[in-house]
């Protein structure tokens, strides 16, 4: 007889119980909670210590959900504070992608929608240096994807497993989806497995649900708490949907973008600042993000629901009359002290290069008028991430160690990125691991990469 405080069958009996833990750390609600976990281990991680002592079952692998009468996974995940904002502090990995079964999976019957389809989430604060039985659990709450996002989810799980039925498994990045990501998952970044469609082996990924993504659910919660809970800083900027309708119709959300702009394709800026009522001048700093959100029907100073859930990066992009990219794509500046210590696979140039850029593109004329000349969707492919991308970083890596933080790759090094500065002025400098003051600098994209890439 299930001797259990709660009723395992029943997902509101479920989240009764688990909603006693806001407020709460692991030490306060657990009293007989063992002193001896190790809670870095694989075996005895947060959620694995809340599964066994909590909610009274032994941590398993199996395809059910982990309530499997209530059809409820559960998940618990670390927050952080960035300017006194609560953020998830990863993604929320829900399953390996088993390549060899995934190829004969469809939607509808696939081993992720079953196990993830109600998920009970628990959001932790994560301290540094703190023990982990002190993390407070500050968010509780059962999720159902909204039937817009998940039809976005479908069409992610889909990109996916395209790549692995054509051969394409080791190409998987982050940034070909919007959502759902192909997270790599393994300890040791040389892992490779089996795939069915190719003799290439592929790195292990697992299904993740994206940072940005947990971060529209942390709001939303948070919303929800009274104010005394919140301590949170809250965007004033409204967040509008833009493709919900397209995309129950039946169109990719690529596409229904897409539509948006093409009414405005051949107009000169100005011109669609006229036909929108766009009443800032073209000199203005945001003159061109205002002219964006107008053409895809929204307010200037609204926020993009998807683009936000999805961390699309938008840029504006001139192009010369020959074509190529007026300015090469900039990330953000880096720390010398921190990015020498910093791994491959979990730099922050990797982070960034991971992600789904959109472009929207202008074509300077001879007297530099702006016309828009469409759009494009872009993901770095992996092929140039590993060539390129990982050459410049290993290359800044080994000269700022060296102390030539002075003579970081430059563009004629490196067909993709190359480094340069990126600061107020020559006054802004950081300090190298040698003590000196160098000024900042960051990574960027060539321009003339970006032309090849877009077939400009």
């Amino acid at each position: 007889m299930d001797q259990r405080p709660y009723d395992p069958a029943d997902r509101r009996s479920i989240l009764a119980y688990a909603e006693r833990l806001v407020g709460n750390s692991l030490r306060e609600i657990l009293d007989e909670l063992p002193p001896a976990i190790d809670f870095s281990s694989h075996k005895g991680g947060f959620g694995t210590v809340l599964e066994r002592h909590y909610f009274g079952y032994e941590p398993n692998s199996r395809p059910e959900p982990d309530f499997a009468e209530a059809g409820v996974e559960l998940k618990a995940t670390p927050l952080k504070t960035v300017r006194k904002r609560l953020v998830a502090k990863e993604r929320l990995v829900l399953g390996m992608i088993d390549y060899m079964t995934i190829v004969s999976e469809e939607w509808e019957r696939s081993s992720f929608l079953k196990k993830n389809s109600h998920l009970l989430l628990v959001f932790y604060l994560h301290e540094a240096n703190a023990d982990p039985r002190d993390f407070v659990i500050r968010i509780v709450r059962l999720w159902d994807f909204p039937v817009e996002d998940l039809a976005i989810i479908r069409q992610d799980w889909e990109k996916i497993l395209a790549a692995v039925q054509e051969g394409r498994a080791h190409e998987l990045s982050e940034g070909d989806t919007l959502y759902l990501g192909a997270c790599t998952k393994s300890s040791d970044s040389s892992t490779r497995r089996a795939q069915p469609c190719s003799p290439e082996p592929a790195k292990p990924r697992a299904f993740s649900l994206k940072p940005s993504y947990m971060n529209t659910i942390i709001d939303d919660s948070l919303a929800r708490q009274e104010a005394s809970l919140r301590e949170i800083v809250v965007d004033p900027r409204p967040v509008r949907s833009v493709a919900t309708t397209d995309i129950l119709a039946g169109k990719s959300f690529e596409e229904a973008i897409a539509d948006r702009f093409e009414p405005f394709i051949g107009m000169t800026a100005d011109e669609i600042a006229a036909r929108l009522n766009v009443r800032i001048k073209g000199r203005a700093k945001n003159y061109y993000a205002v002219l964006t959100n107008r053409m895809l029907g929204l307010d200037a100073k609204d926020r993009i629901a998807e683009f936000e859930k999805a961390d699309i990066q938008v840029k504006t992009m001139r192009l010369l009359p020959n074509g190529r990219p007026k300015e090469d794509i900039s990330f953000p500046a880096f720390n010398y002290l921190e990015l020498v210590e910093e791994d491959w696979e979990g730099s922050d140039l990797l982070s960034h290069l991971s992600k789904r850029f959109f472009f929207v593109i202008y074509q300077l004329d001879a007297a530099g008028v702006p016309t828009l000349a469409g759009t494009r969707f872009w993901t770095m492919p992996y092929r140039d991430v590993e060539a390129h991308a990982r050459a410049c970083f290993d290359e800044t890596q080994h000269r700022i160690r060296e102390d030539r933080a002075d003579y970081l790759p430059k563009k004629s090094e490196n067909l993709a990125v190359h480094v340069r500065p990126h600061g107020r002025d020559s006054s802004d400098v950081l300090p190298t691991p040698s003590g000196r003051l160098v000024c900042r600098k960051s990574f960027w994209l060539n321009s003339s990469y970006v032309k090849s890439q877009l077939a400009l």
